[in-house]
């Protein structure tokens, strides 16, 4: 049995001026988290031919059991900066994942984080981890794009009807665009975390709202794949037993590390990671 199954398409990112390309995909860094925290992780996600072996290669290393599934193109975003904001392009996307492609054997794990980036998740994925906590990382449902590829935010017009399916859903500040009154909504059908960076997350659940402080980094390198690494130790924690507030807490202790290297260099194991919270727990 796995400790976290993440599920997704991977993502073939790609920076303006950089000829270099990075794996990327909230599926992929998540399970990264989960694998070097020392978490029994696997990842079910769709990659094409150009980046399978780079993707293979990863995940060995990190004792991640993949299951690539087949497809002719990897998810592929362009980046760029204007003004200090990210701007992405759409440039290629993988078709969708359903339950019918799941093997066998991921169908029996504590925990799973069903990790959106392209619309990419059908629903009859949710129904088979009935029994396990299972977290939605629903930036993907967030977002639409133009004939161009240029992605811009949309309204997530199947909240009501997705979330009754999972446990919790995670979201980024960035992903609602600051408008965290339509989340608070959500939460009258599932409880919904919102990640606000350092400052930690917003639990929003039975009408209430509740802070979960977050945790300092040691240094601030890079923010990409934080709320990955923060929906990972939510399974975890979860699949534990503990309360979501706790878990939260967990989480938001797993995610300051992410930031602390470019990649998934600067993701900690369980003793790195208890040892802060010890560090840095309220008196």
């Amino acid at each position: 049995m796995y400790d976290l199954v993440t599920i997704g398409h991977a993502a073939r990112d790609e920076f303006a001026g950089d000829p270099e390309w990075r794996i990327g995909g909230t599926a992929v860094y998540a399970a990264a988290a989960a694998a070097r925290f020392g978490a029994r992780a696997a990842l079910v996600t769709r990659v094409g031919p150009h980046e399978r072996e780079r993707l293979a290669d990863r995940c060995a290393r990190l004792g991640i059991t993949l299951h690539a599934l087949q497809s002719e193109v990897t998810t592929t975003f362009a980046f760029r900066y204007v003004d200090g904001k990210r701007q992405l392009r759409l440039k290629a996307r993988a078709k969708g994942i359903a339950a019918e492609a799941l093997p066998a054997d991921v169908r029996e794990t504590r925990s799973v984080v069903f990790a959106s980036i392209a619309h990419e998740l059908d629903r009859s994925l949710f129904g088979v981890f009935a029994g396990a906590p299972r977290v939605l990382v629903a930036q993907g449902y967030l977002r639409t794009w133009d004939a161009d590829g240029t992605v811009r935010r949309r309204d997530w017009d199947e909240a009501s009807e997705v979330l009754p399916q999972v446990s919790v859903a995670v979201l980024s500040e960035e992903d609602l665009g600051g408008d965290v009154d339509t989340a608070r909504r959500w939460s009258a059908v599932a409880p919904v975390i919102v990640t606000i960076a350092e400052r930690g997350a917003l639990i929003l659940r039975d009408g209430r709202d509740v802070v979960v402080p977050g945790f300092a980094a040691d240094a601030v390198v890079d923010p990409t794949g934080a709320g990955d690494a923060f929906a990972a130790g939510l399974g975890l924690a979860l699949a534990d037993g503990r309360d979501l507030v706790e878990a939260a807490r967990f989480a938001n202790a797993v995610a300051s590390f992410a930031v602390e290297a470019v990649g998934i260099d600067g993701l900690a194991d369980r003793a790195r990671v208890e040892q802060r919270i010890n560090a840095q727990s309220p008196d």
